[in-house]
């Protein structure tokens, strides 16, 4: 096929420039995780675009061809571009109850490792403080993530400060990265997902 109707096959559902988060085998996406170039379409719900689209694979170097999504999995599970590609598994996004029910374990992800150089991090910070978590952020020392974390309440703060006023003559001062600790959150898992198909 040619170049309008390959762009054509597109819903615009933006699924492949959501960042996925593994949760019960399943690469899930959630709106706060994008591309810090996808905009939601004026007026289209469920609809978007990419502010950089002509020159996206230089300014955003995290970007993938349809062909290299398909590949990799980056795709959404129904995607058109996978379509005849048989077992393929893509992305998903849930109904709003399944959310609700996985998102303990979402947290708990994005706590652990971050997310990628490309997301907008503040997005996903106001995403967590909804959820109830406070936290700031940080980029990781090879640049490629953004990592998360709480800063120690006051009281845990003078707990710490009295204990390590013993240690301090052997250890010396302590480093910036003591007064952040990561949040847990407790995940809960469920034995089945019904997935929400990426008709959007």
């Amino acid at each position: 096929m040619d170049f309008t109707e390959h762009e054509a096959l597109c819903r615009r559902c933006g699924m492949s420039c959501h960042f996925a988060i593994p949760v019960n085998g399943l690469a899930v996406v959630i709106d706060a995780l994008r591309c810090k170039f996808l905009a939601q379409a004026e007026g289209e719900p469920g609809r978007y675009h990419c502010t950089v689209y002509a020159s996206r694979h230089s300014v955003a170097p995290w970007c993938h061809s349809a062909e290299s999504a398909l590949a990799a999995g980056f795709l959404a599970q129904d995607c058109p571009y996978a379509r005849g590609h048989k077992g393929y598994r893509g992305k998903v996004r849930l109904s709003h109850s399944l959310l609700r029910q996985v998102l303990p374990a979402i947290i708990t992800e994005i706590l652990r490792v971050g997310i990628p150089i490309g997301a907008d991090p503040d997005r996903v910070r106001r995403f967590l403080f909804d959820a109830g978590t406070d936290c700031t952020y940080t980029v990781s020392a090879d640049g490629s993530r953004y990592l998360f974390a709480s800063p120690v309440s006051p009281t845990a703060q003078a707990v710490s400060d009295s204990q390590g006023d013993s240690q301090s003559d052997s250890q010396g001062d302590a480093s910036a990265d003591s007064y952040v600790t990561p949040v847990r959150a407790t995940a809960r898992r469920s034995s089945s997902l019904n997935v929400l198909p990426s008709s959007d």
